[in-house]
This record gives structure tokens, C-alpha cells and sequence, in this order.
């Protein structure tokens, strides 16, 4: 049974490659993207979206949570999970509420399940 689309935001392709994959085979449609502009890009076209999952550092220019704010001024019920391996201490000041943080390197069924904490958040 289909899950919903996930906006899934990460500059570390091969990160994004298993992430994605797995989030697929726990029956989410995943639109993988690699850069904060073609994140807001797809955020523009407002398709429906389930969450956001982004990693906070995207190398030069917006990082993650510059993504999540301008995704939740587009979406403000929509569901959002941090994932980075340097930006643990910046979450709570930093990202977006009723957002989840998972700290790189993460098993992906880690990002599955803080999904579902905050989809089930937002159901709610």
C-alpha cells in the first residue's frame, strides 16, 4: 500500500541512493533530489507531498534547514525528518517544530522510523 511521496534532500549521492531505496521498499514514492535550489524547485511545483526528509549540510549556499522553512511556508502541516552527521547540536534551535533529527551514519530504517513518528504526528 502506497505511503505517500517523500521529498528526500541529500548532496551525498550514494546517502540518497540507499535511503531512497530503502524508503521504496517500505512502500513510499521517493523524489530524490541532490542541492537545496532543486529542492525548492520541486516545492514550487506544489505537488502534494507526505514529508521531507533533508540533510542539513548541502555544501555551498541554503542548507537543510533553510529547505524545511520554505517547505513549511508552502505546506505548513508537512512532516519533516534533519539527517546529517555534523549538525546534531544546531536541531533544536535551528530546525523547523515537530521535526525529528537523525544522526549520520544511519541505518535507513532509522529515517523510516522518525518518519512515521512524524507523519503520525501530523495525522493526528
Amino acid at each position: 500500500m502506497p505511503r505517500g511521496r517523500i521529498l528526500f534532500v541529500d548532496d551525498n549521492f550514494i546517502c540518497s541512493l540507499e535511503n531512497c531505496e530503502f524508503l521504496r521498499e517500505e512502500g513510499f514514492s521517493v523524489l530524490p533530489v541532490y542541492s537545496a535550489p532543486a529542492a525548492v524547485e520541486h516545492i514550487n511545483r506544489h505537488q502534494v507531498l507526505a514529508a521531507l526528509v533533508t540533510d542539513i549540510d548541502l555544501g555551498p549556499g541554503d542548507d537543510g534547514f533553510d529547505v524545511a522553512r520554505f517547505a513549511r511556508a508552502a505546506h505548513p502541516d508537512l512532516p519533516v525528518v534533519f539527517i546529517s552527521g555534523t549538525a546534531a547540536g544546531r536541531h533544536a534551535a535551528e530546525g523547523v517544530g515537530g521535526s525529528e533529527f537523525v544522526a549520520k551514519p544511519c541505518h535507513p530504517q532509522q529515517v523510516v522510523d522518525a518518519l512515521s513518528r512524524v507523519m503520525h504526528a501530523y495525522a493526528a
